[in-house]
């Protein structure tokens, strides 16, 4: 799978002038600079297009377009993130936790997203911090999943992103601002770099293997991913 994550640009500033040097990605993910704050009220009616964006950049590449943003649902605001493929809207993800008692509000559940460069899940920032996330995603068979970050300060969202690529047998990959890191489901990291365009590619595996563990006496042997 070919990767582009965009970790300084808006959707329209790489549209419009850097098309060339993403080339044809499977997949062109942003982290929330690629949309900003999004106003629910405004997209629908018609003061604002910033998902239409997304999707006219999905069709213009034939690919699939993820970016992060901070929606506003009529004054109650969440982290989110947009997925589009070749012109057509799949659906937004929002964050499922939220730390302390900031002004973001947790949102609805987590998804799979069926593309036409396979089964792509979505992570939105902290939620990287809780393993049920990426082991939901797995379960549901994603072939891949994406992180979308705010910024990234410490070590934490990379050694995260790592542990649950190995935990769960599944590629991740994080995009935040001024900062990109793909895995693979060894825990190995593939591609790390702080360029503003990061063009880098992952063969997409499936790890199976059996795990043995104790449980009140009783040895049990179970099927994990």
């Amino acid at each position: 799978m070919k990767l582009c994550f965009a970790t300084a640009d808006n959707v329209n500033t790489v549209w419009q002038e850097k098309l060339a040097l993403v080339g044809s990605p499977d997949v062109l993910a942003f982290g929330f600079n690629g949309l900003g704050l999004v106003s629910y009220k405004k997209e629908l009616s018609g003061e604002t297009e910033y998902f239409a964006d997304v999707a006219r950049l999905s069709k213009t590449l034939s690919s699939v377009v993820i970016s992060g943003a901070d929606t506003d649902t009529y004054g109650i605001f969440r982290h989110s993130a947009v997925i589009a493929d070749k012109g057509r809207l799949l659906g937004v993800t929002d964050s499922c936790f939220a730390i302390g008692d900031g002004e973001f509000s947790s949102g609805g559940g987590l998804r799979v997203y069926q593309t036409s460069r396979g089964r792509i899940g979505l992570i939105v920032c902290e939620d990287l911090y809780f393993f049920e996330t990426a082991k939901t995603l797995a379960l549901c068979d994603a072939d891949i999943i994406f992180c979308l970050f705010k910024q990234v300060e410490n070590y934490m969202p990379r050694i995260m992103l790592r542990a649950n690529a190995f935990s769960n047998g599944v590629a991740m990959a994080l995009v935040s601002n001024d900062y990109a890191c793909l895995s693979d489901i060894r825990g190995n990291v593939k591609t790390e770099s702080r360029l503003d365009l990061i063009k880098t590619q992952i063969r997409i595996e499936k790890d199976y293997h059996l795990i043995r563990s104790r449980r009140r006496g009783f040895t049990v042997d179970h099927v994990g991913d």
